[in-house]
């Protein structure tokens, strides 16, 4: 399922005020730089105190992103993979492992929900917004038989392919990921308060240049312009992340389709449901927070409160009823606001 929620999501989590493109190093000791990456990714890294040389790896890795994980690029690892057309076993680098071992774990949570392999289906329905008309059910039904992260297996660096014509994106979850690196390297460089935004995956510690938790505002589903809501760090971090469909919907021949993809029928998703945000209250879960809250549009409140509990996680859904948009929280949401 094509879940990119940057290209094909809409989903913002907007760090209130905002923040100016380019670098500056601010009177009180703050770094701040927005930067345009990977497919035009908004990437944002704030954080206290500033380090000019710790600013440089981070954006060296940033910067690294594009030549591992974007399969509309020519010669990328991903592209490389997905130009195969061969069963066989591939030599992972360790970026690459991390993403496919974290893909599965997130497979397995979303019982197949979450799965990395559907390039397929989301290649097929980009053709038909392209063409303007429908995919047939043999067309779909054909797209499905190359996708399936069963069908694969990972021993460290070393992944099989059972099949030819497999097909990744990492879409759905390498924001996250990448939102949980920067974090760890700001920490392990000695930065005491930090805020990194990277497309809608917002991760946070510390306190903001207010010296206060840091808040971030979820957009309206419907007004682009409007917040919903607001949500803070309530104390030892913030990992979060929205989806939804009010950025790029799939347009066919005049009418709107869920971008989302369910793997388990290779249609669009069929849901009331506008968007659905995750949040831990801790840094590090970036990437379950990315890949959950887009599993969330299929799977609905009820199963997704169930798979995020144990996790220590929390959820909020944004869902139209009878014209009205109505707010589905999980029990725990409330440390949030």
């Amino acid at each position: 399922m094509r879940v990119n929620k940057v290209i094909l999501t809409g989903f913002l989590l907007a760090l209130l005020g905002g923040a100016t493109q380019g670098a500056a190093a601010e009177a009180d000791g703050w770094y701040k730089e927005v930067r345009d990456l990977y497919y035009g990714i908004s990437v944002q890294v704030r954080y206290y105190p500033g380090d000019v040389e710790l600013s440089k790896r981070v954006w060296a890795y940033l910067e690294s992103i594009d030549n591992v994980f974007n399969d509309y690029k020519a010669g990328s690892e991903v592209s490389d993979i997905n130009h195969l057309n061969a069963a066989g076993t591939v030599t992972l680098s360790p970026m690459l492992a991390e993403a496919f071992e974290k893909s599965r774990q997130s497979w397995q949570l979303s019982e197949g929900v979450f799965d990395i392999s559907c390039a397929p289906i989301r290649n097929l329905w980009k053709q038909a917004a392209k063409r303007g008309v429908l995919p047939s059910d043999a067309e779909v039904s054909a797209v499905r038989e190359r996708c399936g992260l069963n069908l694969t297996g990972q021993t460290g660096n070393q992944l099989t392919l059972s099949k030819s014509g497999l097909q990744f994106d990492f879409g759905g979850i390498v924001k996250g990921i990448i939102a949980d690196h920067v974090i760890e390297m700001l920490k392990a460089g000695g930065a005491q308060s930090a805020l990194v935004q990277i497309g809608g995956e917002t991760a946070a510690f510390g306190v903001s240049q207010k010296n206060r938790p840091f808040r971030i505002a979820v957009q309206h589903p419907e007004n682009r312009d409007d917040t919903w809501c607001v949500i803070h760090d309530p104390g030892k971090g913030l990992s979060a992340s929205t989806s939804g469909n009010y950025e790029q919907p799939i347009m066919i021949n005049g009418k709107e389709f869920y971008h989302i993809m369910d793997p388990r029928t290779g249609y669009t998703a069929k849901t009331d449901i506008l968007s659905v945000s995750i949040a831990f209250p801790e840094t590090g879960k970036n990437w379950l927070a990315d890949t959950l809250s887009t599993t969330g549009v299929i799977l609905g409140p009820e199963k997704t409160f169930a798979i995020i509990k144990p996790l220590g996680g929390e959820a909020l859904f944004l869902i139209r009823e009878n014209g009205q948009i109505k707010e589905v929280k999980s029990p725990g949401w409330g440390i949030f606001e």
